[in-house]
């Protein structure tokens, strides 16, 4: 709600000419040519001076805006801004001082426009596949169990291979943890919306296919955090305890077995909960918890504009406890983070809930930042698609971005006399037209409510996902391998040669090799100093005068042997230091298994 608040006030603040006045006073700087100088200049020095990171990234983590193309990043930084009572246009999101940014094209193997599972599948598991499909290569079709052949075309996500590897592995989401992002990280499937055993034919299950929640329980069951929504998947026929009288949020398994206790099956020796509000999220230590999972929604958890009726954490939240829970791991981890409700905005043609979730994906980052060092966390930002969200018009500088839009001329309607807004979609439920074949006329009309729905040229049910490239953004180990114009495949085995992970040890064996090699040279010297020295001392003991030796000869060896003596001390190699790094206290492990409920 408070976001909400907040976009009323921006909305009110700079509508008119009034507002526009006072930006021209308070940043009359840009009219100098030397100021734009003077900042890329500067830009430019911190560009050259920033030295590459080779070292093996200990931790990645990976956060993705489900939807958030280029014109949503654009968007909401001018949004951010203008809550903060700037202008907005001059704003800058937290990943985007990172020193490396790439493109990454999007399409499904079968699809020019992307879903959601298919790019999973290529940036999570290093395979491009099709549309519909998780975690199995592009020979098998969307629905179609059969053709996975067993194990034969599964592949496998970064966050799988991190746990084989002995890492810690957390899933953070806004949507339901078995939706097509997170599900990307542990399941296998031919179709993303077998999130339970409800949802599959008959002949998938005989087929041997299993429902994503049961994969997560069973794939994903070292994780050691999972957070999201998606209650509904895990129980059967349960009635859900925070809506006990909506038989719509009841549990749709009907295999009787119950996930949330087959997932703290063998954790007994550890300190594990199980939590579903807000109230139960907040009392748990990240520092004496060992395993956590957190299911706060029936379905997807709830808008962030709508956080304060909903009672769970938001984004940022989630993220900070899960990074201080993996934190403890010295082997390092790996953390998946979806803001997921920034692709069902868009759907929606709400572009405010969008932009505000996409902000809130923003504060998570900068959490993440200010938690891990560059020095040993690699992380990465990206989306997995775009959406037809366009910003057009020609507003003046400093116009509230989700408000009314201006022509080129200047004026506030478009040729057929009936304003519109700057952010419009291609397609969408926001298409509207009249009988007499007129536009809705939004004079009168909210635009910056959090429930407004921007205009669309097209009537779709939904609006749709675009096709143009995404970016990427990348800090810390490695992350110059950011570059250029990649497939989004090409994600998840950067991360894989950034961090050593599964069959990608390169990186590693080769800083092992320099490291050898640094040792050798460094010995080198030490030991030539200390020969050079053995033969100075020899030298001098040659030369001792005899002492039958005439005065003269004997003043004049001596007198020698002072002013062109080299014989110093050797230097011996230093002994290593035995002194164990620093670690994190250790979890307490006797406390027994527990639901907090």
């Amino acid at each position: 709600m408070r976001n909400t608040c907040m976009i009323l006030l921006v909305a009110a603040v700079f509508v008119g000419a009034g507002p526009w006045a006072t930006f021209a006073q308070d940043r009359d700087f840009e009219n100098d040519a030397s100021y734009w100088k003077e900042s890329a200049q500067a830009a430019i020095k911190n560009f050259v001076s920033n030295q590459l990171n080779t070292n093996v990234a200990k931790n990645v983590i990976m956060f993705l805006g489900d939807g958030m193309g280029v014109s949503t990043v654009t968007a909401a930084r001018i949004l951010k801004g203008q809550l903060e009572g700037l202008a907005g246009e001059e704003s800058a999101l937290s990943w985007e001082d990172f020193p490396h940014v790439a493109m990454s094209k999007t399409y499904n193997v079968d699809r020019q426009v992307a879903d959601s599972a298919g790019s999973a599948t290529a940036y999570l598991c290093g395979a491009k596949a099709n549309f519909g499909t998780v975690g199995v290569d592009a020979s098998v079709r969307r629905g179609d169990c059969r053709a996975m052949g067993g194990d034969k075309h599964k592949v496998d996500s970064v966050a799988r291979l991190a746990d084989k590897d002995g890492k810690s592995v957390g899933v953070v989401t806004t949507t339901r943890l078995t939706h097509a992002s997170p599900a990307g990280t542990y399941a296998n499937s031919p179709e993303r919306g077998w999130e339970n055993d409800s949802d599959m034919p008959d002949q998938a299950k005989r087929d041997g296919c299993k429902d994503i929640a049961s994969q997560l329980i069973e794939n994903g069951r070292n994780y050691k955090v999972l957070l999201g929504g998606g209650r509904r998947n895990f129980f059967d026929n349960a009635i859900d305890p925070e809506y006990p009288h909506e038989s719509h949020t009841r549990g749709r398994r009907r295999d009787g077995r119950n996930l949330v206790v087959e997932w703290g099956w063998g954790k007994e020796d550890f300190n594990t909960s199980y939590v579903w509000n807000k109230e139960q999220f907040d009392k748990i230590d990240p520092l004496k918890t060992d395993y956590l999972l957190g299911l706060f929604e029936p379905s997807h958890m709830q808008y962030v504009t709508d956080t304060d009726r909903a009672g769970e954490p938001t984004l940022t939240e989630m993220t900070d406890k899960a990074i201080r829970m993996l934190q403890k791991d010295d082997n390092g981890y790996f953390l998946f983070v979806e803001g997921g409700r920034i692709d069902h905005g868009h759907h929606k043609g709400r572009a405010t809930r969008a932009l505000t979730e996409t902000i809130e994906m923003e504060r998570a980052v900068q959490r993440a930042k200010e938690l891990t060092s560059s020095e040993d966390t690699l992380i990465i930002v990206t989306a997995d698609h775009s959406h037809t969200l366009t910003i057009g018009g020609y507003p003046m500088r400093g116009r509230p971005i989700i408000g009314l839009g201006q022509a080129y001329d200047g004026e506030d309607w478009a040729q057929d006399g009936l304003p519109f807004t700057t952010l419009i979609y291609a397609n969408g439920p926001g298409f509207a037209v009249h009988g007499n074949g007129r536009r809705h006329d939004i004079r009168r009309v909210d635009v910056a409510d959090k429930n407004y729905r921007q205009q669309a040229t097209l009537p779709f049910p939904d609006e749709s996902h675009a096709g143009e490239d995404v970016s990427i953004y990348a800090r810390g180990p490695m992350s110059h391998l950011f570059h250029g114009v990649q497939d989004q495949s090409y994600i998840a085995h950067a991360i894989k040669y950034a961090s050593c992970l599964g069959d990608s040890k390169e990186h590693c064996l080769q800083k092992e090799a320099s490291k050898k090699k640094a040792e050798e040279q460094a010995e080198r010297p030490q030991a030539e100093e200390k020969e050079e020295s053995e033969i100075d001392e020899n030298h001098d003991a040659k030369n001792v005068p005899d002492v039958a030796a005439s005065e003269h000869d004997v003043t004049h060896e001596v007198t020698h042997d002072v002013s062109h003596s080299t014989g110093r001390p050797a230097t011996e190699k230093p002994t290593p230091s035995t002194t164990p790094p620093p670690t994190t206290p250790a979890v307490h492990k006797t406390t027994p298994y527990i639901f907090t409920c």
